[in-house]
């Protein structure tokens, strides 16, 4: 078959590839997003939250395409908008995952992006220090993908892994990763009963076109009441078990408490044991809820059809953001965007979550040198698997910092493909002229009395 080409190439259609899609394609060039499943939107399109966009003195720091969506989200009545929260995190972005996906599929068209569905890479091909093509199954057999630049938002550095590329696996010394986990979604629920129950603070509150009586749209608590049920039914491996929820909707609920532990997301074996496993553990958890837990009453769920992994492999890069860049809240010369959510690691053993706030004034930067993988010239890197400790990676892993990612590495793979120049040694203050141009917030990296790196 006949080689596909174009200028940029984007392997991963989750939140951080829609938002390079976006970007590259906005920026000029001919751009493709490979994407395996049949929908974009990733964790998104699960029914997880979008934040944080503020910090904990309530300050926006992003902005961009990742804003863009919101307000289109709330403009169908999907969205809520950044609502103030009390608990781990100072403010919390609920958005409708089925219509993040509507919204991200008409934007990537609108851009002129192309996407492919049932597209797997599964190799590359490679010259010296130059990617030249991806090796890609898709309907109808193998295909080589050719561009100029690439940009792996594959979530497990697949794509530099293939290049290549060194890559380092979970936490430090042992090598151990957070656990997979699986939402459920309930339908015909009482959400303020429900956060009377078991929040463990004051809910998110917000109000909705058609719906202006305040419902609560995010909290987090404990199973704690049901610790003797939860043993004697081993329905969760341990006391207190800790449980999420979100909705932008009144009778609606997204519920995140599910985990497996042990499990790389890199294995396709154990992806598709864990998947089984989440699936018939959300099936008991979801009886368990529906049957003790007020405001369930006469509600149906139903697990999600994909797994969520929270970490796998992270490139090692030009940089690797550390735990005292997020503890200090450092800012950096080459930033291409800051981040505000806090450290949020779930224990690879018990699965119980702990959370950490960025220091300084509440945000870091994203150094560009964060998104370069050593020895390949024309690929970057964005989201999940960017450069960064286990530590580090607790916050960089969410999805709006992967949408300010996403948004620079889709920008640079443009201006690298139209200027024919390496991403290595792109010039990193045209790429902030040009983020700053598309409305993407930079923070304080123009400011010479801050302190950088």
């Amino acid at each position: 078959m006949t080689d596909l080409n174009y200028d940029v190439a984007i392997v991963g259609g989750g939140v951080t590839g829609v938002a390079a899609g976006i970007a590259a394609a906005r920026s000029g060039a001919r751009t493709v997003v490979l994407e395996p499943r049949p929908f974009v939107g990733g964790n998104a399109t699960t029914g997880l939250c979008l934040h944080s966009f503020l910090t904990r003195d309530m300050r926006q720091t992003v902005f961009g395409i990742a804003q863009e969506m919101v307000d289109r989200l709330i403009a169908v009545g999907a969205a809520v908008g950044h609502v103030p929260y009390g608990g781990f995190v100072s403010a919390v972005t609920p958005v409708d995952g089925d219509w993040f996906r509507i919204v991200a599929a008409e934007m990537l068209a609108e851009a002129g992006a192309q996407v492919i569905y049932g597209a797997s890479v599964v190799g590359v091909e490679r010259d010296g220090a130059t990617v030249t093509g991806l090796v890609t199954a898709m309907k109808g057999g193998l295909r080589t993908v050719r561009a100029a630049s690439y940009v792996d938002t594959s979530g497990d550095a697949d794509i530099a892994t293939f290049a290549g590329c060194p890559t380092r696996k979970g936490e430090e010394g042992t090598g151990k990763m957070q656990p997979v986990s699986m939402l459920m979604h309930f339908h015909n629920v009482d959400t303020k009963t429900i956060a009377a129950t078991i929040g463990e603070v004051a809910p998110a509150m917000a109000t909705r076109p058609d719906h202006p009586e305040p419902i609560p749209v995010y909290f987090n608590g404990t199973f704690s009441a049901w610790n003797d049920v939860i043993e004697r039914e081993g329905i969760f491996p341990n006391r207190d078990h800790k449980v999420f929820f979100n909705t932008v909707w009144p009778n609606r609920i997204n519920v995140n408490t599910s985990a497996v532990f042990g499990v790389d997301g890199t294995d396709p074996l154990a992806m598709s044991r864990a998947m089984q496993d989440l699936t018939q553990q959300c099936v008991r958890a979801g009886n368990f809820i529906r049957k003790h837990v007020p405001g369930f009453e006469g509600s149906y769920f139903m697990p999600q059809v994909v797994a969520g992994v929270r970490e796998s492999r992270n490139i090692v890069g030009e940089y690797e953001i550390t735990k005292e860049d997020v503890l200090e809240g450092r800012k950096f010369n080459d930033t291409v965007g800051q981040i505000c959510f806090p450290v949020d690691i779930h224990h690879p053993d018990t699965g119980q979550a702990y959370f950490v706030d960025v220091g300084g004034d509440g945000a870091f930067d994203v150094p560009y040198r964060s998104l370069l993988p050593q020895g390949v010239d024309n690929l970057i890197v964005a989201g999940r698997c960017l450069s960064a400790t286990h530590f580090a990676h607790g916050a960089t892993r969410n999805m709006a910092p992967c949408l300010v990612t996403g948004q620079a590495a889709g920008t640079a793979a443009a201006m690298a493909a139209g200027r024919n120049a390496p991403l290595a040694r792109l010039d990193v203050s045209a790429l902030q002229d040009r983020l700053a141009e598309e409305g993407a917030y930079l923070g304080r990296a123009f400011e010479r009395n801050a302190a950088t790196v």
